[in-house]
């Protein structure tokens, strides 16, 4: 008997999975879809989650600070919301209608958490309807031209919180609470498309933008686009009957997770996307398709991508598919392998560094490419000598570069191109340096006479940049010469450089270059991966021709240090300034450096070309925005300001 019953359940399950997969809510999704993020929630992979970094960060002090956090938003936004319409006289209905709406929106947030979310979107050249031909026909015929909406792309993007149909009213309360913020009202779905819902009516009715959100079978979708909600809703069901984004090849390629739970995963189909492009707006702007090639985005044909765990640390890739001959930026980067003894001697404390191989001429080449684009509206008084738009393009970055010559006082690709290496590396010590203002970057060398007298020459070119008087100061130290300039337009900086054995060395400052200096004659130790890190490295791919290392620690322990001065300052500008209620803000909320530093470990970082695709394999324990330039300095220069000002 309990043979049949496995037998049975075994059948049972089998049969599930394909009506499983025919409900999810990438079958809603257009079969070309050119965007597409899913992120699958916390509930999917919650024993991923608590064995990474963040189980144990979530599980002390840290995560009781979170947690705090994400608890007061929703108390302060429901002060201001039953404040406002109580001092305008509401009726006490209507205060409950948002009171109650309040309640459903403060599980917003842990709904989506435990569902996930996925985003998608899609742009189409405008398709033409029956009725819009009819009435731009008889527009015509009466004299008048079409209507601006007879021109705009078919632009849809779709917001689905999967099998949250049973829970829709969380969400249809937080968005309510937004739409009675707002000017415009809302309306029911028409009763004929068979779906709950509401559609925004917007005040402006010039406005080509449709907004509504409906239960969709299982899913919550929220849709923003230029088609009609009808088309929108219609257009689900079709794709639903098709099996939608099920059978895309990017879709089905983000799948393969590879070594790691994958928790988030996606695409961009940038090859349609740049093919569109061309297509709307080349015969609005001549030789757009030459420049869109030209920079190399013509190359980029798709970026596929997949994130999530292994063990303690966040793992993702990140791939960018590059066939066929590469130009402008897709020729940067030179496939040749690099590993650390490629480094120049960086200092023990090292915060944060990245090496990658890189084809300076081909970057100069790119820049020049990137600087016509963007003056396109700027004439140069070359182009009457071009036939046509790749000769004008040629015209005007040869005449960049004429310039570009006068203003430096050297023709940067014949005298200092070819004496520099492939090797780039830009690197930050907290010892040396707030930050970013302790960023040096090094080049490596070819011949270092010829770049040092081609580098000493740029000066002409730093004087303009001062804009004013200038000055430089060379010295030498251990036998290594050094160059500090000194100009009143470059503020609090000095920019200093030199060529230190094999390396130009460039920093906003000369202490950097001076430590380097001082690290290459073997007077001042060198950073060594710890026994961990080292471990971690030796798994470094041969064929890498990049590598990243940032230390979170360093960033976490300064932001947790100005974090309470930020939110004090905030204090001093709002609540802490009225004199009939004293609310400050709780800047013990602000966790502590050494609590949360102490789970972190050093994020790596690896780039690989294969000629065909670049791919980037992450392995970290926290990223943060801006995390590798650092941007405490940021958070230092928003807090002073707001108390100065």
């Amino acid at each position: 008997m309990s043979r049949r019953l496995l037998i049975g359940a075994a059948l049972a399950l089998v049969a599930a999975a394909p009506a499983r997969a025919q409900d999810s809510p990438e079958t809603l999704l257009s079969p070309t879809t050119q965007f597409y993020v899913k992120w699958d929630g916390i509930g999917a992979h919650k024993q991923a989650y608590q064995g990474s970094v963040w189980g144990p960060i979530m599980a002390g002090p840290t995560g009781d600070t979170v947690k705090a956090l994400l608890a007061k938003g929703p108390k302060l936004l429901g002060s201001a919301l039953l404040a406002d319409p109580l001092l305008d006289g509401k009726s006490p209905d209507e205060l409950r209608a948002v009171h109650a709406d309040l309640k459903k929106a403060e599980k917003v947030l842990a709904l989506i958490a435990d569902k996930g979310v996925v985003v998608a979107a899609e742009v189409n050249e405008p398709r033409p309807t029956l009725g819009g031909l009819g009435k731009a026909v008889g527009g015509l015929l009466s004299g008048n031209g079409p209507t601006p909406d007879a021109f705009l792309p078919d632009a849809r993007a779709f917001v689905i919180v999967p099998d949250a149909g049973d829970q829709a009213e969380v969400l249809f309360g937080g968005l309510r609470l937004f739409t009675r913020q707002t000017d415009s009202a809302t309306e029911p779905l028409p009763a004929a498309l068979g779906r709950t819902g509401v559609v925004f009516v917007q005040k402006d009715t010039s406005n080509p933008v449709r907004v509504a959100w409906w239960v969709e079978g299982r899913h919550f979708v929220f849709y923003l686009g230029t088609a009609p909600v009808e088309a929108a809703v219609k257009g689900m069901r079709e794709n639903a009957a098709k099996g939608g984004l099920t059978a895309h090849p990017l879709y089905r390629r983000c799948l393969k997770t590879g070594e790691f739970e994958s928790v988030t995963r996606g695409y961009v189909d940038t090859g349609a996307v740049v093919t569109l492009a061309k297509r709307l707006a080349g015969p609005f702007v001549p030789g757009l398709a030459d420049k869109v090639d030209e920079i190399g985005l013509g190359n980029l044909k798709a970026v596929v991508f997949s994130s999530g765990f292994q063990g303690k640390e966040s793992r993702a890739l990140y791939e960018f598919d590059l066939p066929g001959e590469r130009k402008g930026l897709a020729r940067v980067l030179k496939p040749a392998p690099v590993t650390l003894a490629d480094l120049p001697p960086l200092p023990p404390d090292v915060s944060r560094f990245s090496l990658l191989r890189v084809d300076l001429t081909a970057a100069y080449e790119a820049g020049l490419t990137a600087v016509d684009i963007l003056a396109a509206n700027n004439p140069f008084g070359v182009e009457d000598q071009g036939k046509t738009p790749a000769e004008v393009s040629r015209l005007r970055k040869e005449y960049l570069e004429r310039e570009l010559t006068k203003v430096a006082g050297i023709n940067v690709r014949e005298d200092l191109l070819p004496h520099l290496g492939d090797k780039v590396v830009i690197f930050q010590t907290p010892t040396e340096g707030l930050s970013v203002f302790g960023s040096v970057v090094c080049v490596s060398v070819k011949d270092p006479g010829k770049v040092r007298a081609a580098a000493d020459r740029l000066n002409r070119a730093l004087e303009t940049i001062a804009g004013g008087p200038m000055k430089v100061r060379k010295k030498v130290l251990r036998g290594v010469e050094l160059r500090e300039v000194y100009g009143r337009g470059f503020g609090i900086l000095t920019p200093t450089y030199a060529v230190v054995g094999d390396w130009l060395v460039i920093a906003a400052h000369p202490q950097p270059v001076q430590g380097l200096i001082l690290r290459h004659k073997g007077e001042l130790e060198r950073w060594r991966p710890d026994a961990e890190t080292a471990a971690r490295l030796a798994n470094m791919p041969a064929d890498a021709i990049g590598i990243q290392y940032c230390n979170p620690k360093s960033t976490v322990h300064n932001l947790c240090c100005i974090g309470p001065l930020f939110v004090s300052t905030l204090g001093l500008r709002g609540g802490m300034r009225n004199e009939t209620e004293f609310d400050p803000p709780d800047a013990g909320l602000v966790p502590n450096g050494h609590e949360l530093g102490k789970h972190l470990f050093p994020n790596l970082t690896y780039t690989r070309d294969d000629g065909k695709t670049v791919r980037v394999e992450v392995n970290e324990s926290l990223s943060l925005p801006l995390e590798f330039m650092g941007f405490e300095p940021i958070m230092f220069g928003i807090a002073t300001s707001a108390f100065l000002f």
